[in-house]
């Protein structure tokens, strides 16, 4: 069952992503044209990701203390209105612009944006229950991948055309587009609960509010990380699996395509288009076989993660241009329907109020990670050669296998996948 308040999430969802993706083309075009340097340009994607960090550091105490309903409203509106604030700089000074203050508002969009995926993961399964979870993480999926995919096909072709600060006004616009559509959101769990949150707030004892308390709150959903066996397991799958799932990144397609393949960067955005159409098939798929994938659905996470294996291995050793490309396709499928069923077996494994927390500790070492994976891949990548670090990818992502192999029983138990109910006493297990 999914609830009508989904698709208003999907759709303020939806239209957030393709903000973000216009906004930070036109910001990079912007910040390159201007400096006419890679590296001022490349502290855009820094700024951001140590945003997300910081922000996903304290998400616990505010996914704690408010509705994520209003979280993700103020996400939105806060956004709009540095968005807007950037917008009237550019156009007010449109010479010897600061680059500074520009990182500055980047960073405090992306810190905000930062509390946006924890609370949207945290929300889908009190609005989809039952098969509807599955499915709505299916709907999710495919519609990102939809937006990466043709966003930033079209940005570029929108900036040429209109110019970069008219595209920004666009962005502007689609951000309170998705605000409007996200008051529209009503979260069931607030029916269970008092009228505001400050009777809540003023229920917590004081030592809540003390300084050793708000460390206990920031810790919390790390303790339900490290105490819950089955989001363990899944948390040590997903970083392991991510160690080699990193070389999937474009910089190393880029080097892939010229090196292994030896054909020109045109081919890059030809593996690039074909992944994502792979993506969005996995997706497209879970959807349509969620009654299948209901039962055992971890066991089907770890088939899919093997076919990627094999598809990796072949992809390595491979050399003719066109195969590659079919390869990259089809890699997509299986990596889209392992990701979206492990983020419904998480969503599935912590109580509903604890599940903020929860996403959010995981989105701290997903990003971590993701980074950590990166400088190591690039090193490897220049030590050995794009064949070596696609064999390291198959490899580690067959020990993550191995691995879920071992912790397989934590997932055959009697409460369907997709309940949102799961015991406390699981988490303290």
């Amino acid at each position: 069952m999914i609830k009508r308040s989904f698709y208003y999430l999907w759709g303020s969802q939806t239209i957030s992503n393709i903000a973000d993706i216009i906004y930070i083309l036109s910001i990079t075009v912007l910040v390159f044209s201007s400096s006419n340097s890679l590296m001022q340009t490349t502290l855009i994607p820094l700024f951001r990701l140590s945003a997300q960090v910081v922000s996903g550091l304290v998400a616990p105490i505010i996914l704690g203390r408010f509705r994520l309903t209003r979280i993700l409203l103020f996400s939105q509106l806060g956004q709009f209105i540095i968005f807007t604030l950037l917008l009237l700089y550019l156009r007010a000074v449109p010479e010897q612009r600061s680059f500074l203050f520009i990182f500055m508002l980047v960073f405090g969009m992306s810190f905000l944006d930062g509390w946006t995926n924890p609370a949207r993961n945290a929300l889908i399964p009190r609005l989809a229950a039952g098969e509807g979870l599955m499915r709505a993480n299916g709907l999710t999926a495919v519609s990102d991948q939809v937006v990466k995919c043709a966003g930033w096909a079209l940005s570029g072709i929108i900036v040429a055309w209109l110019g970069t600060l008219n595209t920004l006004l666009i962005a502007s616009c689609c951000y309170l587009v998705a605000a409007t559509v996200t008051s529209f959101i009503r979260d069931p769990l607030d029916h269970q609960k008092s009228g505001s949150e400050a009777p809540a707030s003023a229920a917590r004892p004081a030592a809540a509010e003390s300084k050793g308390g708000y460390w206990k709150e920031l810790g919390e959903g790390w303790r339900i990380i490290w105490h819950n066996r089955r989001i363990r397991s899944l948390m040590i799958v997903d970083s392991i699996d991510t160690i080699g799932g990193t070389s999937w990144l474009g910089v190393f397609i880029l080097a892939y395509v010229t090196q292994v393949l030896h054909k020109d960067a045109s081919w890059w955005g030809f593996m690039n288009a074909s992944f994502f159409s792979g993506t969005i098939l996995g997706g497209v798929l879970v959807v349509g076989l969620v009654k299948r994938l209901q039962k055992n659905s971890f066991l089907y996470m770890l088939g899919a993660l093997f076919v990627y294996v094999l598809i990796t291995v072949v992809f390595a050793l491979n050399t003719i241009p066109a195969a590659a490309l079919v390869l990259f396709a089809v890699s997509g499928l299986p990596v889209q329907m392992a990701g979206i069923i492990r983020r419904t077996l998480l969503q599935t494994s912590a109580p509903a109020a604890q599940l903020p927390k929860v996403m959010a500790g995981i989105d701290v070492l997903t990003n971590l990670a993701f980074g950590l994976s990166l400088l190591f891949l690039g090193w490897y990548a220049d030590r050995f050669g794009m064949v070596q670090v696609y064999l390291l990818a198959a490899a580690m992502t067959t020990i993550a296998v191995l691995i879920g192999w071992f912790y397989r029983r934590e997932f055959q138990e009697s409460v369907p996948a997709g309940h949102p109910a799961v015991t406390d006493e699981r988490v303290s297990s």
